[in-house]
């Protein structure tokens, strides 16, 4: 009873179920909450997330409201990865309650510490992460944050290991150790500060530091990534990339701000001051070599606006990039397939009428420095390949309107020994563009592969300089537009024949000005072009094949273009060619010795040169032969592209000296020249393909040299033909016109000029007085004069033939004219004798005394039988007794007709017993042949025009009967 009072009394009752109170709070603190706890938790995992739920020992410490929990492990069973993996792990939990969070009616927490967590996320292949399982849906998904102040979160040896299954490549990437505070955090809307940093194995860094809210939910702060692998941000980002990052590492740092505002979304705006990056390299999707590597690389000032999307990039420097870059055969860049989009699943399009479908990029600018750039052009055989460095290109302006125009300035060396300059405008979208392009030095050599091929000419060497502007402009095709306008020049050119060596075609200079080229229709405008010291060299071989023919006669003149379509030729037109100093050399080696000639000191312009006949080409050209003192002119018109329908060319050679034609001479004609000069006057005329060609040839003082036993000599008395063709001035003056058509296939000027040279030669020296004749009328007549036998007097018609004679030979000095003064013929002794018996009976008869004739012929048979009977008594001191006449020849004549055939009959045997007794010798023949010798001589050289030592007595010519008379030919030598 005492007992229950005392029990009962307040001063014990009251601390006693204090103390009831707190051993019951205590029991339940330490041994029942850990129990509920661990209960609920376990049934929460499975219940509400399907999962399995691991705790190692449980403590709670009612009295300083502190929560330790250990071991702590979340298994998916259900899940992909190993039964023993957790989906999360934690080694320790510490959570210490604030008492305050009693009265002050928000959970204030003074500490919560994290020891060892763990954390195995994935992306699924659907996009899922598996981390999102651990979220349960929101009971109530309005209702408010619950009121929070933490003081201090620490997060300490923590790892995450990331796999992303929704890649390609499932890449996968570890985090550790993982440090992280939070420190006074608050669900007000000042909320707290936090850090974070992490490694990776790779020791890929980041650091992360700042505010965050949550209330309104933001966040600024600042944060530092290194040693970033460029295969992780590949692994993780390959379907979004065109390309892949075989190496490299970034480093970046920055400060962000982030904010959700209500009604306008997410809010972030980030600065990153320096992103750098080192030793990249980067690769097509489908190759197995690098194409790009920069051992440099930093963007300057970058800054994103999600709100605005936008990127804005202050500068962008690479510091020795090295890359390989080449046209394939179709035309193709690799280039393309470096920035060639990835081949990802469809994916519906966004909204164009959705304006956060649309991020814009602002680069002020890029720049490349020490550069190493190497091109190949696979579309020409063999590939022309180009190497530049070192090269700096800057570029501004850059975004990703592609519309918009970007201004480039690129400097390089292309091949070690060709500066090159460029700067300008490039449109990325339509490959439009407007530069000013600068080269010098540029070995022609290197640019070969885009020229000509002709297999039977080598490229010696050649230096090619450009300076102007290239424009690149829209068109419907693949190929943009091309077209380049500027001055342009070519140095120490030079082209030889591939089989021998020999140089072909040459130049010291070539400077042209005003150039005009459009591809796309092709076109070459000029308008003036400079060649200095140009040279060609034109080759007749041994087998008497020219050069010209076997160099451009074979071959594709084509450009060796690996798909190289059939297309119209190129026009081309230069307003103004100049030659200065230009040579052309000639060499005939079918011949020997060998002939050698050139034309030195060639100048001049052709203007209106055009692969078009629009207009006719003025030619206005000089120079020389072998030397400045044989003049060479060329002038005229023609249609380049159209010769045979209109050319008017007129050329002239002056003084050139003759004996260095002495190969030709020698075979052809026989005989060297050891003298004389040669100037022709060519005029070609061509409308609608036809032809009319004079020919104008001055021989100046011809002089034969000695013969050279040619077995090639033409069948011709050269020496005659030519001393008749020169005039009393020792110059042969020819005209020599050729009509003809080029539609006929076997015309040819060369030979038909040659024709009409020979046809002349054979025809004055076959009938050299009849050529005479037609220079001095009368003189072709004087090639014969006939003679009566036994006499030596000129017949009346001779005198005017012989004088006419003489003009001509005095107009040809170099002929000298031979006059038979050989014995005469039997029928100048006959006559002889005739004239000895007939003097004979006329002195017998008495007439010589008296000077008067005998008419022998119209004496009667007696007077002459009396007559020949005197004279018979004095030649013979005797009687005549001529034969009796034969009775039977007189029977049944009349005693009339016996008589007077006697006397016939004795007539005719005086006169042949007494005329052998007045035979001439050969003395007097060989006098009546000079005689008749002497007779034309004087008759040649009657009027003194004629030099006396030109004209020569011949005694081993003599005259021959011609219808009955003594015809004596002259002979011209």
């Amino acid at each position: 009873m005492d007992t229950m009072r005392f029990v009962r009394k307040p001063w014990f009752f009251i601390p006693a179920l204090l103390l009831l109170a707190v051993g019951l709070y205590a029991m339940a603190g330490y041994w029942l909450a850990p129990r509920l706890l661990r209960a609920q938790a376990i049934d929460f995992v499975d219940t509400r997330l399907g999962m399995s739920l691991a705790l190692g020992e449980v403590r709670v410490d009612p009295f300083r409201l502190t929560l330790d929990v250990r071991d702590i492990a979340i298994t998916d069973p259900g899940g992909a990865r190993p039964a023993d993996k957790p989906l999360v792990a934690l080694e320790h939990l510490f959570v210490d309650l604030e008492g305050a969070s009693l009265w002050e009616r928000r959970w204030n927490l003074s500490q919560v510490r994290l020891e060892g967590p763990y954390l195995d996320a994935q992306i699924r292949p659907d996009g899922s992460l598996n981390l999102a399982d651990l979220v349960p849906p929101p009971e109530k998904p309005d209702a408010p944050l619950p009121a929070l102040w933490l003081q201090a979160l620490t997060v300490s040896g923590g790892r995450i290991d990331f796999a992303d299954h929704s890649r390609s490549l499932a890449p996968t990437k570890a985090f550790s150790p993982i440090d992280f505070s939070l420190k006074d955090f608050s669900t007000a809307p000042e909320g707290g500060g936090f850090s974070l940093a992490t490694s990776s194995a790779e020791n890929e860094r980041l650091q992360w530091s700042g505010q965050v809210s949550l209330r309104p939910l933001r966040s600024q702060g600042r944060f530092r990534v290194g040693e970033l692998r460029a295969d992780s941000v590949y692994g993780f980002f390959s379907d979004m990339l065109p390309m892949r990052l075989t190496a490299g590492r970034f480093d970046l740092a920055g400060d962000y701000r982030f904010e959700v505002v209500p009604g306008q979304g997410m809010q972030l705006e980030a600065r990153l001051p320096a992103i750098d990056a080192r030793d990249l390299r980067l690769r097509a999707l489908d190759v197995d070599e690098d194409w790009i590597q920069v051992p440099e690389a930093r963007l300057g000032d970058t800054r994103v606006s999600l709100h605005e999307r936008h990127v804005g990039i202050a500068s962008l420097h690479l510091q020795g990039m090295a890359a390989t870059l080449w046209r394939d055969a179709d035309g193709r860049l690799n280039l393309e397939r470096l920035l060639a989009p990835p081949a990802v699943d469809a994916v519906p399009a966004p909204d164009p009428g959705d304006a956060a479908a649309d991020w814009t990029l602002a680069l002020g600018e890029a720049t490349l420095q020490e550069g190493d750039i190497r091109i190949e052009d696979r579309m020409v055989a063999p590939a022309a390949r180009f190497h530049l460095a070192p090269t700096r290109l800057v570029a501004r302006s850059l975004s990703l309107d592609f519309e918009q125009a970007i201004e480039v300035e690129l400097s390089s060396t292309v091949n070690d020994v060709a500066p090159l300059a460029v700067s300008g405008s490039v449109v990325p979208a339509t490959v439009v563009a407007d530069l000013q392009v600068e080269v010098s030095k540029m070995p022609i050599e290197q640019v070969r592969a885009y020229l000509p091929a002709l297999p039977t000419i080598r490229l010696e060497c050649g230096v090619v300089a450009a300076k102007g502007r290239l424009a690149l402009q829209a068109s419907e095709g693949p190929p943009p537009g091309l077209r380049f306008t500027g001055d342009a020049g070519i140095t120490g050119f030079e082209l030889v024949e591939a089989t021998n060596g020999r140089p072909f075609l040459a130049w010291r200079q070539l400077d042209v000005g005003g150039l005009e080229y459009t591809a796309g229709p092709d076109a070459l405008k000029v308008a003036r072009a400079t060649l200095t010291a140009p040279f060609a060299r034109v080759t007749i071989a041994e087998d008497r094949t020219i050069n010209l023919v076997e160099l451009f006669g074979a071959g594709d003149p084509a450009p060796r273009s690996v798909a190289n379509a059939s297309a119209a030729p190129m026009p081309v037109d230069i307003a103004r060619l100049v030659l200065r100093d230009g040579a052309m050399a000639f060499a005939d080696l079918s011949i020997d010795p060998d002939f050698r000639a050139g034309i030195e000191a060639l100048r001049g312009t052709v203007t209106g040169l055009s692969t078009t006949p629009r207009r006719p080409a003025r030619i206005d050209l000089q120079g020389h032969v072998i030397n400045r003192f044989s003049p060479v002119r060329i002038e005229g018109e023609t249609h380049l592209a159209a010769y045979d329908q209109h050319t008017d060319v007129r050329m002239a050679f002056e003084n050139i000296e003759l004996p260095i034609f002495n190969p030709y001479s020698g075979r052809w004609a026989g005989y060297a020249i050891s003298k004389g000069k040669l100037s022709t006057e060519l005029h070609y005329r061509i409308d609608d393909r036809r032809l009319v060609a004079d020919h104008h040839v001055v021989i100046n003082q011809l002089e034969w040299g000695d013969a050279t036993g040619s077995k090639d000599k033409v069948s011709l008395p050269i020496r005659l033909g030519t001393s008749l063709l020169k005039d009393r001035n020792g110059v042969i003056d020819l005209d020599l016109p050729v009509t003809g058509t080029l539609d006929d296939p076997s015309f040819r000027i060369g030979p038909v000029v040659w024709k009409i040279i020979r046809n002349l030669i054979v025809k004055v020296v076959t009938a050299p007085f009849a050529f005479l004749g037609s220079l001095f009328e009368g003189a072709e007549q004087a090639r014969y004069v006939d003679f009566e036998p036994g006499s030596a007097a000129l017949p009346a018609n001779a005198g005017g033939a012989l004088s006419a004679l003489a003009k001509g030979l005095g107009d040809r000095p170099a002929l000298n004219l031979d006059i038979p003064a050989g014995a005469g013929d039997a029928l100048d002794a006959q006559a002889l004798q005739e004239q000895r018996f007939l003097a004979a009976l006329a002195e017998v008869n008495g007439n010589a005394a008296e000077g008067s004739t005998l008419d022998y012929a119209a004496m009667d048979a007696q007077d002459r039988r009396n007559l020949l009977e005197a004279l018979y008594r004095r030649e013979t001191g005797s009687r005549p007794e001529p034969p009796q006449v034969d009775k039977a020849a007189l029977a049944g004549q009349s005693w009339s007709e016996r008589r007077e055939s006697r006397r016939d009959a004795d007539v005719a045997w005086l006169e042949d017993a007494l005329r052998p007794r007045f035979a001439v010798g050969e003395d007097e023949l060989v006098q009546l042949g000079q005689a008749r010798a002497v007779a034309v001589q004087e008759a040649l050289l009657a009027d003194g025009g004629l030099d006396p030592t030109r004209v020569f007595l011949a005694s081993s010519l003599r005259g021959e009967p011609h219808e009955g008379r003594m015809r004596v030919e002259l002979a011209l030598k």
